[in-house]
């Protein structure tokens, strides 16, 4: 008995071990700026669930939504069939990502 406890607690301890090791390889990365970090940035990540959609975390708060926090939104234009930046406080639209808008968690699946 004291045998298989002691497996099941080396096992516990190795994916313990084994998660840290993973998540320690995770990076941020912003897509408009190029910029990478090792630490999550002030500003709103994107990530995506199981299913593949797109949702936005802030580490400062801890709250996850699906649309972006901030001031800009990601529209898709029906006409174009692509999508467009629209930013509420100033009303302007782009269609090239906002700096803001362009970080996201780089994990060694993704390398």
């Amino acid at each position: 008995m004291q045998l298989n406890m002691r497996l099941i607690g080396a096992i516990i301890g190795f994916a313990l071990a084994t998660l840290s090791i993973t998540h320690a390889a995770d990076f941020f990365y912003n897509d408009v700026s190029g910029a990478t970090q090792w630490e999550e940035p002030d500003l709103p990540v994107a990530y995506q669930d199981e299913e593949g959609r797109k949702y936005w975390h802030d580490g400062k708060s801890g709250e996850a939504t699906w649309e972006y926090p901030g001031s800009w939104n990601e529209v898709q234009s029906e006409e174009h069939g692509q999508p467009y930046f629209f930013n509420k406080e100033t009303q302007a639209s782009q269609w090239e990502r906002p700096e803001p808008m362009g970080w996201r968690r780089v994990t060694k699946e993704d390398l």
